[in-house]
């Protein structure tokens, strides 16, 4: 994935990370759960994983870690992401791309 990507892309591959979660993760995935209608899997994840880098994919891609989405949370509250009310959700991550999401 990385072989070709400073010919195509005309920079250097960045950091491929996942990072294992630790006993501040774990405690805010667990928050999360509590406080959101998180999905099981989604607060699963989060014990294990705290958070994911790919910056050489695409425009690179980011889950963010449940910290970050329990302080977005209380800034931003839940993003719409339809015309229909009901139709709520939460920002976990990012393309980094220039539509780069900045809501919870």
């Amino acid at each position: 994935m990385t072989g070709e990507f400073e010919h195509r892309h005309g920079l250097t591959p960045g950091t491929n990370q996942v990072r294992p979660a630790d006993h501040d993760d774990q405690a805010a995935a667990r928050t999360l759960a509590q406080v959101t209608p998180t999905p099981a899997d989604l607060a699963t994840f989060y014990e294990s994983i705290g958070d994911v880098t790919w910056e050489d994919v695409g425009n690179g891609y980011i889950l963010n870690p449940a910290g970050d989405l329990l302080l977005r949370l209380q800034e931003y509250g839940v993003v719409d992401f339809g015309t229909d009310e009901k139709s709520r959700g939460l920002v976990i991550g990012s393309n980094s791309g220039p539509d780069l999401c900045r809501g919870a």
